[in-house]
C-alpha cells in the first residue's frame, strides 16, 4: 500500500499533525479493482475520504438504462463521498475503473473519532469537497458555454490518456456531442 502518496497529497491541502498522520496510517486500507469493473457509489464509500492510488475512475448515472458520464478521476487524487449524488440527481450512480485500479480509505467507524479530536480533519474534507464541486462546476460550465472543439481540445490537454482508456461514446458522452462529431475531432488533431 503507497501511504506516502496518500500523505503528501494531503500535504498539498493542509499541515496534518503528525498524530493525524498516526492515526489515519494506522487505519488505512487498501481495496483493488479489476479493469472494468463497476460498483454503485453507495458500495465504493466506506469513508468520507478516498485516494485513488493507481488506476483511472469513470463516474456516470443511469436513469431508464441511459447513462451519462459525469467525471473522471485519476491517480493520486483525494474523492469525497457521493452517497448522497444519486438521490439529489434522481438517478443510480456507478464508479468504473477503466484500468486495473486500488483506492486507500480508512473504515467508516474512525470519521466520528477523525471529526472529533482533529480540527484539521474538518478542514481537509471541506477543502476537498470545495474542489469537487468546483470540478462539477467547471465541467457544467463548459458544458453550456464551450463549442464541442473547446471541449474536446481541453480534455486533450488534460486527460489525453482518456482516449487508450474507454471507448468513444463514453468521452462523446461527457464531453456532451454526438460520437461522429468526436471522431472528425480526433481526425482533425492526429493531422495536426
Amino acid at each position: 500500500m503507497e501511504n506516502e502518496s496518500y500523505f503528501k497529497k494531503i500535504e498539498c491541502y493542509l499541515k496534518p499533525s503528525y498524530v493525524l498522520k498516526c492515526y489515519l496510517n494506522h487505519s488505512l486500507h487498501e481495496r483493488r479493482f479489476n479493469k472494468k469493473q463497476t460498483v454503485k457509489v453507495s458500495e465504493l464509500y466506506s469513508s468520507p475520504l478516498i485516494f485513488i492510488s493507481k488506476g483511472t475512475l469513470r463516474l456516470y448515472a443511469v436513469k431508464e438504462k441511459e447513462e451519462t458520464t459525469i467525471l473522471f478521476w485519476q491517480k493520486d487524487r483525494f474523492l469525497t463521498s457521493l452517497l448522497m449524488l444519486g438521490e439529489y440527481a434522481g438517478k443510480e450512480m456507478y464508479v468504473e475503473f477503466l484500468e486495473d485500479s486500488a483506492i486507500i480509505a480508512y473504515k467508516e467507524i474512525y470519521t466520528g473519532n477523525l471529526y472529533k479530536v482533529f480540527p484539521e480533519y474538518r478542514e481537509l474534507i471541506n477543502k476537498l469537497y470545495q474542489q469537487q464541486i468546483a470540478e462539477l462546476i467547471l465541467y457544467a460550465t463548459s458544458l453550456a458555454h464551450l463549442s464541442s472543439t473547446a471541449r474536446f481540445n481541453n480534455l486533450m490537454k488534460s486527460k489525453p490518456e482518456l482516449f487508450n482508456l474507454c471507448e468513444l461514446k463514453i468521452i462523446a458522452n461527457y464531453l456532451g456531442i454526438h460520437p461522429k462529431v468526436l471522431s472528425r475531432l480526433r481526425a482533425k488533431a492526429v493531422k495536426r
